[in-house]
């Protein structure tokens, strides 16, 4: 399985091999050298299969996967579509359903007569003659799934979580993870050996990590990298592996914190969220279980799922993302707890996302700002620098009006927000939308609009903190 960042998918900067690899032939495309298009897929060498793109894509390209043999490829969208080329088969793809999560990679049956998809909440989904053996999609995550890959015989697989833990399928055996130790950096990648006895795992500072009978070739932890490392194919031999590197880190040193607001679980402890909290100013609930679109998806899910694809963004970016949440099957915390927890890391910067409640012939984004209470003093006017700089990318890069009942053109300053007024660092909450609005609803509920929602964001605090977009 081959999973493409957000950075990788804008241009790839090198391919590292280590190990018993010759990399030949990789210097210029098999295809034209004008510049590839967005969500496409560039032979290097000699290749059976020519360059494609998937022009009627609704959502990015984050993974690609090989026939064996190498005459034919897959690749498959965020929101589930699956694109198939010259002798992949096409067995069917999630383009059609509503996931709880996005689609973070693919792995294909030996011998090409069917794949898998497998979502960031490690929800998988199986088509043609590959067998489904096992999902994590109901168990509470301590991070986000970020890859898969298969046994070589197609009775089973692994799923990689980005702290590296591993949850092991059929014939897959487990032999060792990354789950219990301290990681300098995210796992952002696995490969497995050809006889399924070992893998690998690379955290996107260029660590290495194998288990089983997977050998250690190298890394490039410890290096003073000019770019992320991405992922890992690995030689069908098992004699190697590759190292692939995206473009420069532009938030490398950079702490960045997000705040999905509500949980999931919010309405099953109301004596725990109902219970008042000092919020600088005044009193205000510990937390609540958020507003909800006429049709029951929640905003505690949405907020989630735009916080989980900023972190990739913003990781990808060479950022250090704190998080006042992992998951969307709990209950808080409170939102003075959720203000510390980003204080006591002293971001750089924070966004709290939210969508909001309004009134039903309200729509549109608005973007709320700190007001001067002693605590966040210091913090006023580069907040407001942010909030500015943030309502421009979200009206650009998504297609949600500024607000028609909140602030002033798509600004709102507030004084009764905890998480605002008990800040140190810059930061703003967004509501992304009314989702008591059917027009905006819509959009909310969509990979798409979530995904773009969050790009809009990873842009906003990119130009914020270098002073120009990614």
């Amino acid at each position: 399985m081959h999973r493409l960042s957000p950075l990788l998918r804008r241009g790839l900067a090198a391919l590292v091999a280590l190990g018993a690899l010759v990399v030949l032939g990789l210097g210029a495309p098999a295809a034209s050298a004008t510049t590839p298009p967005p969500d496409s897929a560039v032979p290097f060498g000699t290749t059976g299969v020519g360059a494609n793109a998937a022009s009627n894509s609704n959502a990015p390209i984050v993974a690609m996967e090989a026939v064996s043999g190498g005459g034919g490829y897959w690749l498959v969208a965020s929101d589930g579509g699956v694109f198939s080329y010259a002798n992949a088969g096409f067995f069917g793809s999630a383009g059609a359903l509503h996931l709880n999560a996005p689609i973070v990679g693919m792995a294909a049956v030996p011998g090409g007569g069917g794949y898998w998809l497998v979502a960031s909440d490690g929800g998988i989904f199986n088509y043609g003659n590959a067998r489904f053996f096992g999902s994590a999609g109901s168990l509470a995550l301590n991070a986000p799934v970020v890859g898969m890959a298969v046994t070589h015989d197609g009775g089973g697989y692994w799923l990689v979580a980005s702290d590296g833990g591993i949850f092991s399928y059929g014939d897959a055996v487990f032999s060792g993870s990354t789950g219990s130790i301290h990681l300098d950096a995210p796992i952002v990648g696995m490969a497995a050996t050809p006889d399924g006895g070992g893998y690998w795992f690379v955290a996107s500072d260029g660590g290495v990590f194998s288990y089983g009978d997977a050998r250690y070739f190298g890394s490039l932890g410890g290096m003073q990298l000019a770019a992320p490392v991405l992922g890992m194919p690995a030689d069908p031999g098992g004699s190697g592996y590759w190292l692939a590197l995206g473009s420069a880190a532009p938030l490398a040193g950079k702490i960045i914190g997000i705040d999905p607001g509500h949980n999931g679980l919010n309405y099953s402890a109301p004596g725990f969220i109902d219970q008042p909290v000092f919020n600088g100013t005044g009193t205000e609930s510990c937390d609540t279980t958020g507003t909800a679109t006429d049709s029951g998806y929640t905003e505690a899910q949405y907020n989630f799922n735009v916080a989980t694809y900023l972190q990739a963004d913003l990781e990808v970016e060479g950022a250090r993302v704190v998080m006042t949440r992992t998951s969307n099957s709990g209950v808080g915390p409170c939102v003075t707890t959720r203000a510390a927890i980003i204080d006591d890391a002293h971001a750089d910067v924070a966004v709290d996302i939210h969508a909001d409640g309004g009134p039903a012939d309200g729509r549109g984004f608005a973007v709320l700002e700190p007001v001067a209470d002693g605590p966040n003093n210091g913090v006023i006017a580069s907040s407001a620098a942010f909030a500015a700089i943030l309502r421009d990318t979200f009206a650009a890069g998504t297609p949600m009006p500024i607000s028609t009942y909140d602030g002033v053109d798509g600004l709102q300053p507030r004084n009764d927000l905890a998480g605002l007024n008990l800040t140190t660092v810059p930061k703003v909450l967004i509501e992304c939308g009314n989702m008591r609005n059917g027009t905006d609803a819509a959009l909310l509920v969509t990979t798409s609009f979530q995904q773009a929602a969050a790009a809009a964001m990873a842009q906003a605090i990119t130009e914020f903190l270098t002073g120009h977009p990614a």
